[in-house]
């Protein structure tokens, strides 16, 4: 198979669950599998990009997984029970 050799986070995957996604649209759990387990393939360019979207995420953003355990934190402080929500 034929791929641009200029893999960016813009780049569409050619293959796995999330094909024909761009890199940067990927969660973050699909990207960890990709850092850990493409490096040593002919994919290892989606592996290092995948490895710096997660490193600009960690610095810029909190994981979506932290928002929900801070809204459920919130939400039990004042009274309501998250999972009956």
């Amino acid at each position: 198979m034929a791929r641009n050799s200029a893999v960016t986070e813009n780049t569409k995957l050619p293959f796995g669950k999330h094909k024909r996604k761009r890199l940067r649209e990927c969660p973050d759990g699909y990207l960890r599998w990709v850092t850990e387990n493409l490096l040593d393939t002919d994919f290892h360019e989606y592996a290092f990009i995948a490895k710096k979207i997660l490193d600009k995420r960690e610095k810029e953003e909190a994981p979506v997984h932290d928002l929900n355990m801070a809204a459920d934190e919130f939400l039990r402080n004042h009274g309501y029970n998250p999972r009956k929500l």
